[in-house]
């Protein structure tokens, strides 16, 4: 078994413990946070078939162990290392580029939306910028790898339309309608949970509880921000409009594993209150 890879699922379930600690504030709960990722299929299905998908991870799981350090974007530090974590990341496989960003956005949105010019949020958009940019620009200096990667994954015609012509090509009806379904093919219930390669079967119930909970009953930023992430990880898996296909939504693993807990809390809070 390759070390690297198992070392990178190893770091992602310790920072996973310490975003439980942080949200639910108990021990119980943060080993539980950890041992549903430890415990779940796909990441062992890609530690036997694809190990080096697991590179990226870590910084996933690091961002929401950053953010919730730093109480919620108020700690310029903390803040930096998340966005730092995030643009980092960005280099750990294909679907990265798409989903940093992403989770960038759902952080200003959900974590900052009154402090978007406080020093912290501009030092968590600075050094995600920071990071990146190398990126970018292997990007922009070498288009030949871009458009490869582009027409590999069935995004549009790279060799034939340019950026702007891809971007209005995959915005068409036809084509948004195409994605959407793959968006939604993605949450089948026989894809995450009767394959036996996605999510462990007991999430079936949990997961829908924690959403149910975070919607009603909690308010914390930390809490909508692991919800949103959970409902946006196939959005760059959608984009091929493919068949959805397990180690294209490994991220959504860590926020599964979160929202489980909450699904978890719902229902013995529903025991408690059924045996009053």
């Amino acid at each position: 078994m390759p070390v690297l890879p198992l070392l990178a699922g190893f770091v992602s379930v310790v920072l996973l413990y310490i975003v439980g600690a942080k949200l639910f504030a108990n021990t119980r709960d943060a080993m539980i946070t950890a041992a549903v990722l430890a415990l779940t299929p796909l990441l062992w299905y890609q530690l036997q078939r694809q190990p080096t998908s697991l590179y990226a991870l870590p910084f996933v799981a690091g961002w929401l162990a950053a953010v919730a350090c730093s109480d919620q974007l108020r700690a310029p530090l903390w803040s930096a290392v998340a966005g730092a974590l995030l643009g980092l990341g960005m280099y750990g496989s294909h679907a990265a580029w798409v989903m940093m960003p992403v989770y960038l956005c759902l952080t200003v949105v959900v974590i900052a939306p009154d402090r978007i010019t406080s020093r912290a949020s501009l030092a968590f958009a600075g050094a995600f910028v920071l990071a990146g940019t190398p990126l970018l620009l292997s990007i922009v200096g070498h288009p030949d790898d871009f458009r490869r990667t582009v027409t590999t994954y069935h995004m549009y015609d790279a060799y034939r339309l340019n950026l702007l012509q891809g971007a209005h090509e995959m915005a068409s009806w036809v084509s948004l309608t195409a994605r959407s379904e793959t968006y939604y093919d993605y949450f089948n219930p026989t894809f995450l949970f009767l394959t036996g390669r996605v999510l462990l079967f007991p999430l079936v119930v949990l997961l829908p509880a924690g959403l149910y909970r975070i919607l009603i009953h909690e308010s914390t930023p930390m809490a909508r921000l692991s919800a949103a992430g959970f409902l946006a990880a196939p959005l760059a898996a959608s984009l091929t409009a493919e068949r959805p296909a397990p180690e294209r939504i490994l991220f959504l693993t860590t926020f599964a594993a979160v929202v489980s807990v909450y699904g978890l809390r719902q229902l013995l809070s529903l025991r408690k209150t059924a045996r009053a």
